[in-house]
């Protein structure tokens, strides 16, 4: 009876090992990462990865671009409105003007710790500001992007193939803990948009 009993377990670790070797190993789903190649793409920091977003040529080759729906549009509006209203709340201003004097009251609400860290929407919220701020000052207009991961509220410049993505800029950071300077922040993308400018201008593609 015993030597039965020790055949059956026998023949079930037997058929666990060879229904593992039968099941192929799945890689884990990253979330938030940007559509790149399998092969042949270095590991990226965070910041090289965002920053990567528009200048993937396969990224963009893939994509669809549209004007904003009316169901984005109306999204946009309210994410200005409830900032506005938290803006008033917590700060004493009124209005954003959509220029760079709004980078200082996105800082402050960033160094009086008014907004959670598990507040996505309120870090995305800062991100549409920012954006309006990047729309008016570096000649940039929304527009609607599409790919494999979805539609995305993006950034273009004029109808070249140049894209920013600032709904996210803040809540990136947050997610990967990093420090937040909207000052800083602005100077690095307007460089970076000066730099695809320069080099659209050279290679005759405006």
């Amino acid at each position: 009876m015993a030597s039965s009993s020790r055949k059956s377990r026998c023949a079930i670790a037997i058929t666990a090992i060879c229904f593992c070797l039968a099941v192929p190993y799945q890689q884990p789903i990253a979330a938030e990462s940007a559509p790149v190649e399998a092969q042949g793409i270095p590991e990226l920091t965070p910041e090289q990865l965002e920053k990567y977003q528009f200048e993937n040529p396969a990224a963009k080759d893939n994509a669809r671009i549209s004007e904003l729906s009316v169901g984005q549009v109306y999204t946009l509006n309210r994410q200005r409105r409830d900032l506005e209203a938290l803006m008033v709340r917590q700060l004493g201003i009124m209005k954003f003007k959509g220029n760079p004097d709004d980078l200082k009251s996105l800082q402050l609400l960033v160094k009086n710790k008014v907004v959670k860290t598990s507040d996505i929407g309120t870090w995305q919220a800062m991100g549409v500001v920012f954006g309006d701020i990047l729309a008016n000052e570096l000649d940039l207009h929304w527009v609607s992007y599409e790919d494999e991961l979805g539609i995305s509220k993006a950034l273009r410049w004029r109808k070249t193939d140049n894209f920013l993505f600032p709904v996210t800029m803040f809540s990136k950071r947050v997610q990967f803990n990093e420090k937040i300077d909207a000052f800083a922040l602005y100077d690095s993308v307007k460089a970076d948009v000066a730099a695809f400018k320069a080099y659209d201008r050279i290679h005759g593609e405006i």
